[in-house]
């Protein structure tokens, strides 16, 4: 996931499995300290939540919420006075301030949102929440200045480094918090080149580390390391608006404002919903099987192929919109597009067959911070009458898209394929929402 952060750069995020190393007396004191960590965090923070929710609603003043605040900046057992549940005990070593941070932010966004005004649910942590961890316990070790934590390899040299940073033997390593050390995992080479190429770009100090968190996701370890890194600069004109039609053939079609013939289309609904429909198959065929499994270890034991093949669905429909929001931007950037404008469906009837199967939020995510890393602008626009507008003419009538895949102007007579027509539409489109 990327976020501005300045103009000039952005914060991407990327998921690690990391292993705690020693003897198995360590790593099971390893995975204590970070379920303990995680748990009485999000206690915390749910409690933080709650405490500035009622402060908002009662309209406290303005001295009264800084002493809340300077109460739950403090610990449980803190001789100045806490409001935290004495019961909360903070991982060894873990900095509050990035706790309360956190719930501040996640409170004024909810707030925007019209948390106030009952139109979203107060925000909670659940228990697979991650644990927050400060900048100084993942940074470059060589640049922490403050302690003897952070990132490191064991080579020789930066050029023996690089010698090794493309095979399997890759060893890279993080001095945790509470004597805790941790091994970097990259797996295939190939598949994890392009972290490999960012790890470099952190070692060589063209990236920055940011606080990042760690997770626990069923036995694996899970770090979600922050980089602050540079935009990619490049000559974008103000003037291009790729717009993109997310469809039920096509499921992205890309075309210009400015042109009336360059266009893109990517993927194939059919190749999608065969392999997704498949293993949604396969998982109600095992639900159906283990519906009469009793109580017990056996029936823990024989519901893990059923949590594997969730898994399963879920990494398809995240890779595939990998690949689409890729093209997508790929084909701004080659146009030199300033703006992708892409439809707002958040309205849109999630009963539908291929709503139910394809996450357009996460695709419009992946498009967004895909787009950003180059300085383009993702903006929402209203879908209303997308597909029924000629682009040539502008003009609008019912009955002008034929089917799925034809249109004909009923003024002009220009004839196209639907998709593009309203790809067009929505590049051309001002009704931002």
């Amino acid at each position: 996931m990327i976020q501005n952060r300045r103009q000039n750069r952005l914060i991407l995020t990327r998921k690690i499995q990391i292993i705690p190393l020693g003897e198995k007396e360590e790593i099971d004191r390893v995975y204590k300290y970070l379920r303990d960590g995680i748990f009485y965090q999000n206690k915390a923070m749910n409690q933080y939540m709650s405490a500035l929710y009622i402060a908002a609603i009662k309209d406290i003043s303005k001295e009264d919420r800084k002493e809340l605040n300077r109460l739950y900046s403090r610990v449980s057992n803190s001789k100045k006075g806490s409001a935290y549940d004495k019961s909360i005990e903070f991982a060894k070593n873990m900095n509050l301030g990035y706790v309360v941070k956190q719930v501040k932010q996640d409170f004024a966004n909810s707030c925007k949102n019209g948390l106030l005004c009952g139109k979203v649910s107060l925000p909670t942590y659940r228990k697979n929440n991650p644990l927050l961890v400060h900048v100084n316990f993942v940074r470059l070790r060589s640049t922490n200045y403050h302690q003897d934590n952070g990132m490191y390899h064991n080579y020789e040299s930066h050029t023996d480094f690089l010698d090794h940073l493309y095979s399997k033997d890759l060893e890279v390593f993080i001095k945790f918090a509470n004597n805790i050390t941790f091994k970097m995992i990259f797996g295939n080479p190939h598949k994890s080149a392009y972290l490999r190429s960012e790890i470099q770009q952190i070692f060589e100090e063209n990236y920055k580390v940011c606080g990042s968190s760690i997770q626990i996701d069923g036995k694996k370890i899970i770090l979600n390391l922050s980089m602050d890194i540079p935009k990619q600069e490049l000559e974008l004109d103000e003037n291009i608006v790729v717009g993109v039609d997310l469809g039920l053939a096509i499921p992205a079609m890309c075309g210009l404002n400015t042109n009336d013939y360059i266009r893109q289309s990517i993927g194939s609904k059919d190749d999608f919903l065969r392999i997704r429909t498949q293993l949604q198959s396969q998982r109600r065929r095992l639900q159906k099987s283990l519906a009469s499994t009793s109580g017990g270890h056996g029936r823990q034991k024989k519901l893990k192929p059923l949590e594997k093949l969730k898994d399963r669905e879920r990494n398809f429909v995240k890779t595939y919109n990998h690949y689409v929001s890729k093209n997508v931007v790929d084909f701004a950037v080659k146009n030199k597009a300033k703006y992708i404008n892409v439809e707002d469906l958040s309205g849109f009837d999630s009963n539908q067959f291929i709503l139910r199967n394809w996450s357009f939020y996460e695709l419009q995510q992946f498009i967004t911070y895909k787009a950003a890393k180059y300085g383009i602008e993702v903006r929402k626009i209203n879908p209303y009458h997308t597909s029924q507008i000629c682009s040539c003419c502008g003009h609008w009538e019912e009955g002008q898209r034929i089917d799925q895949a034809h249109f004909k102007c009923k003024s002009c007579g220009a004839e196209l394929n639907a998709d593009f027509n309203a790809s067009r539409n929505i590049a051309m489109s001002t009704d931002f929402v």
